[in-house]
């Protein structure tokens, strides 16, 4: 082929080739494109769908959806209370705001706010590229608007249809309201932290003003908060036992959901305060000038928390609904704790209680009484009721080294509140404030105030809270050499009205500069939980008592306390019987030892009574056997059954009080003292012991309290259905047998002021050191109720023990049993009774029955197959030479010889291994020498002394013979000799080899 030819038809080839690229790009495209109709099309149908799911709305009643708040309603559906809605969120009007805090806002959420049309597609695009540059998450994307459709009317689920809807309410919202009302109502609504929904409550919780009195630094912080309120919330709440002095800046106390809170300064804040204010700037929100005089404000040094009160039957009780409701969203649904808040507070939720109402209300009446139902007229009462307190000269409490515990309120404030600083103790020097006095404790950041003290006219101690002094950090100082406080010249001179000098030359630091908690609080405090133990449901709950003001730490709930004694049947014996012991098992009462070597524990009572048996050394709260039978079954098991108890969370040891070793390995809970005697670190709330001991009352299953049984949504579907969790602790019949002992506590034991008028009654009291709390949680066939008594500070006693809770206990629980029948607690089937020794726990012989006490047989219960089988032989015979009081041997003269019952003790008891210490049953313990006084030799003295003497009254009788034989030749002849082999042959033959083992045998004895 010739080279024009072959050309010719390489571009033929090339042509068809082309020709087939083109309809293949040309098919290509055609697909595509359909791809993208399709694709598109199926994303608008999605869209259009997803947009049809969206609520319907009406967006001109936005107002009335701002006021849209949740109910507690209780157990029969009656409604208790509207939940916060006047406390947590005030409506105010746009034209209240001013402009800055409007423009904060705007500038640091949707700067374009005036220009889009509910949803930003720019802001979209420059968030993504922002978001990406970053790497992570840096702003959002969602417009004003809709942030306020999504708080409105959708839930806080992080899904793709959600940012649809939001979207599709956002347009339906621009078309029916201006940028203003839009703006007015979001402001209105978004949550700020600590529990405040709007700009109108951020401002009263953070600075305790209105929202038309904040400066542009203010309204640049509460913007920032947005973002993050968790992170971004002025100040930070923890609770008062993890306050560290020297780590944080304390700015007031907060009580939240009945929980107190120390409130401390976040640094955070301020950081994220400065990010809004340089926004406002590079927008023209503000001047230079404004940017730079915001940045300088001393924010921490006007934070000022305001006092939440909530209202309604029981903000107690109600309370705990809240935080319970709060954990579930939080557990089961997912939601982040602000989340839960939010839905909460705002969501039209429907929350079924499981209140009783007419058991609150008698609870609450004998709260509202309290010192009348316990003691009467307080008229007759020389006061404070109920207190035992040390007081200095001036009338001061002081503690056990003489510290200044409260202040007199005289010696702290004068009549307008402020704070005296004495002449001696302070001194102007260069412009600058020197303070040296012991009502001030400087740590490097702030400055602590002592609290003080007044007495009611109801004869109650009434204590008072006392802040920190309100000073930048800058602007005091401290002399760590002596401790004094330098505050500066510059601060002074700022603040003219920080200071005064009295009459008699005391300086006086204005109240405005500190906080104090005006109503104070009434001690001791109290608080009870009722609970229907077979359900978990808690039907009555006080917190404390509310006699100045409203109370609203929660001490059912949130402040544990040290159980002392009511700890025993839980931590120690509900376990023993579980492991071996029975009702009957003896302990023996005698001086037990700590690892030092001293003499530990004591007992209630002055010394040692001897042994007992498990029944009664619960009956008598008996120290040294609690903790004998604790080292026997062992710390490791005793926590295992309170982690079944619920007071020990072993999958999240910091939702419990209990201290582990692993925790910390110094001071932990983790011993006799804390297990066995109830010396916890942070001790068990009475909600946690009421729960614990519903366990025993349960036949032994656990059910952790509930509040509420279901929560409805604001459209009336089921959201939460509340069942409890429930675990087994022990046996029905274990827990059976503890619950009988329990009753006797009642009856025949040391609680007998709890006993219920004909009712079935079972519980323990409990007393910790220096009568600093009091308990007695105990039930009946129909409730478990825990109460306990003491004063807030600990350090101050009560000036009587555990009675007094028992006596309370007594008060509460017979109205809520009034006419209600009696019965007895349900028995398990194979329960068995059985006479036994108390001695020995086994079963009597006829020793038993002689004890020179008297009978020592008694009966009592077993689980089937735990009874003894072994006959008693604590219960032994001997013979004693009454001379010596020690086993008689084979010399001791028969005049001397006693046969008497003992109790042989195992191991033997030894007073002189203890210092001489005799327990009360001592007397009656068998000896273990033999009589060392009656020998060979001195029965052979004896025997010839006996001689000597049998050979003077034969002389005296052959004389007395010879005077009377005139007389005796008047009888008949005896055969004298005759007649006593006959009386000899009445006596069988001694055996000595016989009375040798006798002795031997009794020796080993």
């Amino acid at each position: 082929m010739s080279e024009d030819n072959k050309n010719t038809q390489n571009k033929k080839n090339k042509n068809k080739k082309d020709k087939k690229e083109k309809k293949g790009l040309k098919i290509f495209l055609i697909v595509l494109l359909l791809i993208i109709v399709i694709t598109l099309g199926a994303t608008v149908g999605v869209v259009i769908a997803i947009a049809k799911e969206a609520p319907e709305i009406d967006p001109t009643n936005i107002s009335d959806l701002l006021n849209q708040t949740s109910f507690i309603l209780d157990q029969n559906g009656n409604i208790i209370e509207k939940i916060q809605t006047k406390e947590y969120r005030t409506i105010v009007s746009i034209e209240q705001m001013p402009e800055h805090l409007k423009d904060a806002f705007i500038a640091i959420e949707d700067e374009r706010f005036y220009k889009h049309i509910g949803v930003d597609p720019k802001g979209i695009i420059k968030a993504t590229i922002d978001n990406i540059k970053a790497g992570h998450i840096v702003r959002g994307a969602s417009t004003i608007t809709q942030q306020l459709a999504k708080n409105l009317y959708l839930t806080n689920e992080k899904k793709l249809d959600r940012k649809i809807k939001e979207a599709y309410l956002a347009l339906q919202i621009e078309k029916v309201l201006t940028k203003d009302q839009i703006l007015e109502a979001y402001l209105n609504r978004i949550f700020l932290g600590q529990g405040a929904y709007g700009v109108q409550e951020a401002a009263q919780t953070y600075f305790s003003k209105n929202v038309e009195d904040l400066t542009i630094a203010e309204s640049a912080v509460l913007a920032g908060i947005i973002k993050s309120p968790s992170k971004y919330a002025l100040y930070k709440t923890i609770p008062p036992e993890e306050f560290d002095a020297e780590k944080h800046i304390e700015v007031g106390q907060i009580d939240s959901l009945g929980e107190k809170y120390i409130a401390v300064f976040n640094e955070e804040a301020i950081k994220r305060q400065r990010i809004v204010l340089k926004k406002m700037l590079e927008l023209g929100k503000i001047t230079e000038e404004e940017y730079n005089e915001a940045l300088n404000e001393d924010i921490r040094s006007k934070i000022k928390p305001g006092q939440k009160k909530i209202q309604g039957i029981s903000s107690y009780f109600n309370d705990y609904i809240k935080v319970q409701v709060i954990e579930v969203l939080m557990e089961e649904l997912g939601y982040s704790k602000e989340e839960a808040e939010e839905e909460l507070y705002t969501g039209g939720l429907k929350i079924y209680s499981t209140m009783d109402v007419e058991l609150q209300r008698q609870l609450e009446d004998v709260y509202n009484n309290f010192t009348e139902v316990l003691l009467g007229n307080p008229d007759n009462i020389k006061g404070p009721a109920f207190i035992s307190w040390r007081l200095n000269s001036t009338q001061d409490i002081i503690d056990e080294r003489n510290n200044v515990i409260f202040y007199k309120q005289e010696h702290l404030l004068d009549e307008n509140f402020n704070l005296i600083i004495e002449k001696n103790t302070f001194e102007l020097t260069n412009g600058q404030l020197i303070l040296k006095n012991k009502k001030l404790t400087p740590y490097k950041n702030n400055i602590e105030i002592a609290d003080y003290y007044h007495i009611d006219n109801r004869k109650n101690l009434v204590t008072h809270r006392v802040g920190t002094l309100v000073l930048p950090e800058k602007e005091f100082s401290i002399n760590e050499e002596d401790k004094t406080i330098i505050i500066s010249n510059k601060f002074l001179e700022n603040n003219p009205d920080f200071y005064s000098i009295s009459e008699n030359g005391d300086l006086l630091i204005n109240e405005k500069y500190f906080y104090r908690h005006k109503e104070g609080i009434a001690q001791p405090q109290s608080a009870t939980v009722i609970m229907d133990y077979r359900t978990g449901e808690i039907k009555a709950l006080v917190g404390g008592r509310n006699v100045e003001g409203l109370q609203v730490l929660n001490r059912a709930t949130s402040a544990p306390r040290q159980p002392g004694s009511t700890i025993k049947p839980l931590s120690v014996y509900l376990p023993a019987l579980d492991n071996g012991f029975t009702a009957a098992s003896s302990i023996d009462d005698i001086p037990h030892y700590n690892d030092a070597g001293e003499l530990w524990p004591n007992n209630w009572y002055s010394g040692y009574r001897g042994i007992h048996t498990l029944r009664k050394s619960v009956e008598q709260s008996v120290n040294v056997n609690s903790v004998k039978v604790l080292e026997e079954i062992g710390i490791q098991t005793s926590m295992e059954y309170l982690g079944r108890m619920g007071i020990i969370n072993n999958n999240d040891p910091t939702k419990d009080n209990f201290i582990t070793s692993a925790e910390n390995s110094v001071n932990n809970d983790e011993n006799l003292s804390a297990l066995g005697l109830g010396g916890m670190s942070k001790g068990i709330t009475p909600l946690e012991m009421t729960a614990a001991y519903g366990s025993i009352a349960n036949s032994g299953t656990y059910i952790k309290p509930i509040t509420f049984t279901k929560i409805l949504d604001k459209n009336d579907n089921l959201l939460i259905d509340n069942t409890p969790e429930e675990n087994t602790v022990v046996s029905p019949e274990v827990a059976y047998i503890m619950s009988d002992i329990l009753r006797t506590t009642v009856t025949n034991g040391i609680a007998g002021r709890a006993q219920i008028p004909n009712m079935t009654t079972a519980g323990k009291t409990g007393t910790t050191q220096d009568k600093a709390d009091a308990w007695f949680v105990g039930f009946t066939p129909y409730y478990v109720t825990g109460v306990w008594i003491g004063n807030d500070s600990p350090q101050i006693k009560l000036n009587q023990g555990s009675s007094i809770a028992a006596q309370l206990w007594k008060i509460i629980m017979t109205r809520v049993h009034d006419g209600l029948e009696n019965k007895k607690f349900e028995q398990p089937a194979n329960i068995v009774s059985l006479n036994v020794c108390s001695q020995s726990g086994k079963l009597p012989t006829e020793l038993c029955k002689h004890d020179p006490r008297g009978s020592t047989v008694i009966t009592e219960i077993f689980v089937q197959g735990t009874q003894p089988i072994e006959f008693c032989e604590t219960h032994v015979e001997l013979e004693i030479d009454t001379t010596t009081g020690k086993i008689a041997n084979k010399y001791c003269p028969k005049e001397y010889i006693s046969t008497r019952i003992f109790i042989k003790r195992e191991p033997p008891y030894n007073p002189k291994d203890h210092n001489g210490i005799i327990p009360a049953d001592y007397q009656y313990t068998a000896p273990t020498e033999i009589c060392d006084v009656h020998d060979e030799k001195n029965a052979i003295e004896e025997f010839l002394e006996n001689e000597e003497d049998e050979e003077d009254n034969e002389k005296d009788n052959e004389e007395e013979d010879k005077e009377g034989i005139e007389d005796i030749e008047d009888f008949p002849r005896k055969d004298d000799e005759k007649d006593n082999n006959k009386d000899i042959e009445k006596f069988p033959k001694k055996d000595n080899k016989k009375d040798d083992e006798n002795i031997n045998e009794d020796n080993n004895t």
